[in-house]
């Protein structure tokens, strides 16, 4: 049987990113953990809506709307609320024996492999973006209100600020405006920072400490999220 293709080669083989951006992904991936398309869409180099459409046309996997309809509760409670955020699933329709369950990584196995052995029922993966499986979990699981819109990058969360997300959300052009400021700000920043030879811990302690002063993170959220990782000397 043919080796089932890597995320990274079917986005390099779209045209969607370079080896270097994808090298770059995957050193992140190795120091940070986390699933390597919602690393590509962090670091800014492909939109959460493009790698979803990719992968459902190159896997042949249907994209789901998960909150139009609203999906019924007898599906949802097929999985717990715990099982649900710990593999980034959705459970979103039952016919007969299969459940179609959402999800942002078809290519995830094991995930696949749990819901089927935790439902008792076989599995077609549908594609969902992460950010809607997030939204779709707070909707269903936590009983939140819900207006889903596409996830921001990183430079996009650094540049906007809390008060300034959702304005640039609604107006593409800012944003692409504000994301060009912002990368020309980092470009004059990183030559002095290459220079003086700062350090990785300083260089990850300036970025903290400004997600804080920007309140796009705790220090409770941050300790959370650090709890199980290994923090280096």
């Amino acid at each position: 049987m043919a080796e089932r293709k890597r995320l990274g080669d079917i986005l390099k083989e779209a045209g969607m990113i370079d080896e270097f951006q994808l090298q770059s992904a995957l050193s992140h991936q190795r120091n940070w953990k986390g699933k390597l398309g919602a690393i590509l869409v962090e670091l800014g180099f492909i939109k959460e809506s493009e790698l979803s459409m990719v992968l459902s046309e190159k896997l042949r996997i249907p994209r789901v709307d998960l909150f139009n309809p609203e999906i019924p509760s007898e599906t949802i409670d097929l999985l717990k609320a715990d099982i649900a955020k710990k593999l980034s699933a959705v459970p979103v329709k039952i016919e007969g024996r299969v459940l179609t369950v959402a999800v942002s990584d078809p290519m995830d196995m094991e995930a696949l492999d749990e819901v089927r052995f935790i439902t008792g029922l076989a599995v077609k993966p549908a594609l969902a973006m992460d950010s809607e499986i997030k939204d779709a979990i707070k909707k269903y699981y936590d009983h939140e209100q819900i207006t889903h819109r596409e996830a921001l990058t990183i430079h996009e969360k650094l540049v906007a600020g809390p008060a300034k997300m959702e304005i640039m959300r609604d107006n593409p052009d800012m944003g692409r405006a504000a994301i060009a400021g912002g990368q020309r700000a980092a470009a004059q920043v990183a030559a002095p920072v290459r220079q003086e030879q700062v350090s990785t811990r300083d260089l990850m302690e300036a970025l903290v400490t400004l997600l804080i002063e920007k309140g796009l993170i705790t220090r409770e959220e941050l300790a959370e999220m650090l709890k199980h990782k290994k923090i280096g000397p």
